[in-house]
């Protein structure tokens, strides 16, 4: 029998869709040929534990190791987070949040108009630069990003590295197998390899330098070009070391290819991301805290909002099509499931100034499970995934068990448009209000639209199934 060590932070109790992931592989890798252990931090690591440590059943027979990590980045955080409350007066009574500058305010779709209203007449103005920040936050914030570089798992990389080798020699391991991001897990693992003489497979669910959204970061100045030219070294490295890469599109597949040209093209392997088909049994809507008749037709984005996953476009949309009488504001509503970051903040207060709170909602991270039923009672679905083109965001898979059409709001000639069009839903361009308007016009009018076509092309997604492409790889030499 061969034996398998998963290397990851992306495991119960993360509710991250790197961790379903990482739990279909393990639920469907043939147990009569792979024995696997997983090496994971301590619960105590994740803002989501809340005590509980059961596993699913599918996990009991496998060998689960967790470890401590370096707190010093911990404890700074703590500090510069005090320093932040105290300067933003989070401590006092709470306030209708404020109004911030909207990430959208230029170019195409952002100068975007709906109904004759722009961002600027609303109120929102980008800013012109960030408030200044104290001598000692500055010191405190650069001595964080070190420490947390390449991301902030970093500061698990000694003790994995102490506790992985023990595991690999104790348990005889064959294949080192680590899922990315965090992307200094492959350097955690590839370190393990060098150790060890393991075989390595290593899986980019996003790329890591090839990402675009580097691009912005590495010209903001030379630290951050000093950053982004280690992440080129590092990356290179860990894909030299790797006995096979992993990529989840058939895009990222090309462009991988294409730049690593000098590496054969052998080492490079595509495996889909995919679902469990456990979630094809339906709810009925009497699970729902409030049981679903299609009085409206409900829009659901699940996941979170970060970074340039922003949805203005999708708001002004709304205002547009709600304003003009093109959809009854009573007969629609959009829900936003999940946590919205820093970089988003503003989308809340976006919404009540647009005249939209009796249209769109949006709810807090909740569990997994509770997510499933969201999706279940929902009418259409939305993707949400501008700026880059490799990537098909995690929540497909999940999207795809429903039976329901999915909005794909991304850009042309991405992974995304590709994979939806024609068989799972419609597409709109990201930086196209009008196209936007459309999509939502066209699904809100046939919200049962290509729902055969959604039940027979999931298929090629069932990982009960792709897992043989998994395992295959994982003996690939």
């Amino acid at each position: 029998m061969n034996r398998l060590l998963i290397l990851t932070t992306n495991f119960p109790p993360s509710k991250s869709i790197g961790t379903q992931r990482i739990l279909r592989i393990c639920k469907f890798l043939d147990r009569n040929r792979w024995k696997i252990s997983v090496l994971t931090l301590k619960e105590k690591y994740y803002p989501e534990y809340n005590g509980d440590d059961s596993l699913p059943e599918f996990m009991q027979d496998v060998s689960v190791t967790r470890t401590g990590k370096l707190d010093v980045v911990h404890h700074l955080l703590n500090v510069r987070e005090n320093i932040k409350k105290t300067d933003s007066g989070e401590d006092s009574a709470a306030e209708k949040p404020q109004k911030t500058a909207n990430p959208v305010a230029n170019g195409k779709a952002n100068g975007a108009v709906a109904n004759g209203v722009s961002l600027q007449d609303i109120g929102y103005k980008p800013a012109e630069k960030l408030a200044k920040r104290s001598k000692w936050q500055v010191l405190k914030d650069f001595f964080t990003d070190i420490l947390q570089f390449p991301d902030k798992n970093m500061t698990w990389l000694p003790l994995a590295i102490w506790r992985g080798f023990w595991l690999i020699k104790k348990q005889k391991i064959d294949v080192i197998f680590s899922s990315s991001p965090p992307h200094s897990l492959h350097l955690m693992s590839a370190i393990l390899k060098k150790l060890t003489g393991a075989r390595l497979v290593i899986d980019f669910r996003d790329p890591w330098a090839r990402s675009p959204w580097h691009d912005e970061e590495r010209d903001a100045n030379s630290f951050e070009k000093w950053k982004h030219d280690k992440i080129v070294a590092f990356e290179r490295w860990v894909v030299r070391q790797a006995d096979q890469v992993v990529l989840i599109t058939q895009e990222m597949y090309n462009d991988y290819v294409a730049h690593y040209s000098d590496l054969p093209k052998s080492k490079f392997r595509l495996f889909n991301n995919g679902f469990d088909p456990e979630n094809l049994i339906q709810f009925d809507g009497s699970e729902a805290e409030t049981p679903r008749t299609r009085d409206k037709i409900r829009f659901i984005h699940a996941g979170s909002l970060y970074k340039h996953r922003d949805p203005s476009p999708i708001l002004l949309a709304v205002k547009n099509l709600v304003d003009n009488e093109i959809i009854d504001r009573s007969k629609v509503e959009f829900i936003f499931l999940g946590a919205v970051t820093d970089h988003q903040k503003h989308t809340k207060a976006l919404s009540e100034d647009l005249g939209l709170a009796d249209v769109v909602s949006f709810i807090s991270k909740v569990s997994y499970q509770k997510s499933l039923e969201y999706m279940a009672n929902s009418d259409v679905l939305i993707l949400l995934q501008p700026v880059t083109k490799l990537q098909l965001p995690g929540k497909f898979y999940d999207y795809i068990c429903w039976d329901k059409p999915i909005l794909a709001i991304a850009e042309e000639g991405s992974a995304t448009k590709n994979v939806v069009v024609d068989r799972f839903g419609v597409f709109a361009n990201f930086n196209e209000i009008e196209d936007i308007e459309k999509g939502i016009v066209f699904l809100f009018d046939n919200p049962d639209y290509l729902v055969e076509s959604i039940r027979e092309n999931r298929q090629f997604f069932n990982m009960a199934n792709a897992i043989k492409t998994f395992d295959n790889i994982l003996e690939s030499r």
